[in-house]
């Protein structure tokens, strides 16, 4: 191989690090795209249970990707930017092309990026990470074909994914301590004939601020002795949807003088829809959580 150690410095290692970032970034977005697109069709995809705005059915997506930026260099030593920039992860005590596990660890401080950014500044060859690692960045023309350690390859791999889970768990925790208003009603009691009544009800009572009223009545509640009430109100027009407070109100009396809250657990999603947007509100009613 060709090698030039003089031509690694600061301005390209700055430089290979900010085509890393773009690039990593695009890829992890490739990775997670598919989990978020679901996300987004499962909270426009109306139906009578509370939607989640969450991202915890991400999380492994979200640990693959960064686990992917991690391992960054664990081809051959050459992330997307060294190759663009023919530089190389080397072995400092070896001189040959670092394997996949060097390679990782040296990448694991990437989240401490400022601390990083001085390193490079005092010695563009080995910032941080390579000095935990034991590696360095050299200029290399011409790379020799080295053959991938597979063993080191699943190892990285794995120690990156459970990494990217541990420094995700703060925010992982978070999301699964929020509240959820999920009601645990029996499937098989559903009263077709009262919903209908309900929808009626609805849309004759509160003709003008609702123009369709889609309700589902269940008589039982796993552990609970009352019945559970799920509607979808569709507002008639913007201005009643965004003047919420008050249409609420207007609402909820019809809600509970049909249904009072000490024999019912009541949930209403509120929507406004037009031509190429939809809006959503969400209220759980529960006496025993007032």
């Amino acid at each position: 191989m060709t090698e030039t150690k003089d031509k690694v410095t600061i301005g390209l290692r700055l430089a290979s690090m900010l085509v890393d970032h773009f690039a990593m970034t695009f890829i992890i977005m490739l990775i997670i795209m598919p989990g978020f697109a679901v996300s987004m069709f499962n909270a426009f995809n109306l139906d009578h249970d509370p939607t989640s705005f969450g991202f915890s059915g991400m999380s492994f997506l979200f640990a693959f990707g960064f686990s992917a930026y991690f391992n960054k260099d664990i081809f051959s030593g050459r992330s997307p930017a060294k190759r663009i920039l023919k530089m190389q992860v080397i072995d400092n005590k070896t001189g040959r092309v670092a394997n996949p596990l060097k390679c990782l660890v040296r990448n694991l401080t990437i989240p401490l990026w400022p601390l990083e950014v001085i390193f490079l500044l005092i010695n563009p060859k080995r910032r941080l990470g390579d000095k935990l690692a034991g590696t360095r960045i050299d200029y290399i023309e011409n790379p020799e074909k080295t053959k991938l350690d597979w063993s080191k390859f699943i190892i990285a791999l794995l120690i990156a994914v459970g990494f990217s889970i541990l420094i995700s768990s703060p925010f992982t925790i978070m999301n699964s301590n929020k509240k959820t208003d999920k009601v645990a009603y029996v499937e098989s009691t559903f009263d077709q004939q009262t919903s209908e009544q309900t929808n009626q009800i609805f849309e004759k009572k509160l003709d003008g601020l609702i123009r369709e009223a889609n309700f589902r009545i269940y008589a039982q509640i796993e552990n609970d002795d009352r019945k559970y009430v799920a509607g979808i109100l569709y507002f008639d027009n913007r201005n009643d949807y965004e003047n919420f407070k008050e249409s609420e109100e207007k609402i909820a009396d019809l809600l509970t003088s049909k249904f009072p809250l000490n024999k019912h657990v009541c949930f209403l999603k509120f929507v406004y829809k037009e031509s190429g947007s939809m809006s959503t509100r969400q209220k759980l009613y529960d006496s025993r959580k007032e």
